[in-house]
């Protein structure tokens, strides 16, 4: 590992202030305020309502809100006098917006920060922000700080991580999102408060990443086949097979609607 041992202390912090002033530290920021916030919310989590859990919570969206609205900002906003030049019909910022990843979880973001808690929906941002956080330590901080190089054994060992677990972490975000469209729409079934206005919000939101991420598809491919499985035993009642094969067969229908205006995937 490349020793910073010989580099003045002063010289790193001024680094540090250097880089604090770029719009991509607040972005790191924004994903090391969740990632703080989701720890302290399980070191201190012992069930029940709690203002301190409640406060995490909200903090948590706000840094939410911010990392990724930085990203929605600089890419559909402050640049898009470069990006719409050319031939032909250019896609509109609504269109590019609900295309967007970034915008979708800030949108949901926001719905989650204005609605009664509900823990789990943590969890994709958590993941997310862990990888966004190993990236840039691995790539501006270590190097720029630090001045410890690519081939340093830490930095070697964040970047093998990364590229192991990418893949898997959006698989464990999409079943996560998966999970919580069951747990909002038994909530909205309860007459939860609010619980309507944020199953058919949170509804959309899958719909559209359905449209646009392979791992949402393949998340939905894979509860289909459990529950094809589940349903197909003897003991299972004639009605509540005929009911599910009525609602699987209304929920593929859902394809003839297209709201981020990409290619129609089957269901």
């Amino acid at each position: 590992m490349a020793a910073t041992q010989g580099i003045p202390r002063h010289f790193q912090i001024s680094k540090l202030i250097s880089l604090a002033q770029t719009s991509q530290f607040a972005w790191f920021g924004g994903h090391l305020v969740v990632l703080t916030c989701a720890l302290l919310y399980l070191l201190t989590f012992r069930g029940g309502a709690s203002s301190l859990h409640n406060t995490l919570y909200r903090v948590l969206y706000l840094g939410v809100i911010e990392s990724f609205g930085i990203i929605v900002y600089q890419q559909h906003f402050k640049h898009r006098a470069q990006t719409t030049s050319g031939s032909g019909p250019a896609p509109t910022i609504t269109q590019l917006l609900l295309r967007d990843d970034n915008s979708l979880y800030v949108a949901i973001a926001v719905m989650w920060f204005l609605t009664p808690r509900l823990s789990v929906t943590m969890i994709p941002y958590v993941v997310f922000s862990f990888f966004h956080f190993l990236t840039y330590l691995k790539s501006v901080l270590l190097p720029q700080v630090f001045e410890i190089g690519p081939d340093s054994r830490l930095t070697v060992l964040i970047d093998n991580f990364i590229r192991q677990n990418n893949d898997r972490s959006m698989v464990w975000s999409s079943f996560s999102e998966l999970v919580c469209v069951a747990i909002v729409l038994v909530r909205a079934l309860l007459w939860y408060p609010r619980s309507w206005i944020v199953a058919v919000v949170y509804c959309l939101f899958i719909k559209i990443r359905y449209e646009t991420s392979p791992y949402t598809r393949s998340g939905v491919k894979r509860w289909e086949v459990r529950l094809d499985g589940l349903l197909s035993h003897p003991s299972v009642p004639v009605a509540v097979k005929n009911a599910y094969v009525h609602f699987k067969n209304n929920v593929r229908q859902l394809r003839n609607y297209n709201l981020s205006g990409t290619p129609a995937k089957s269901m």
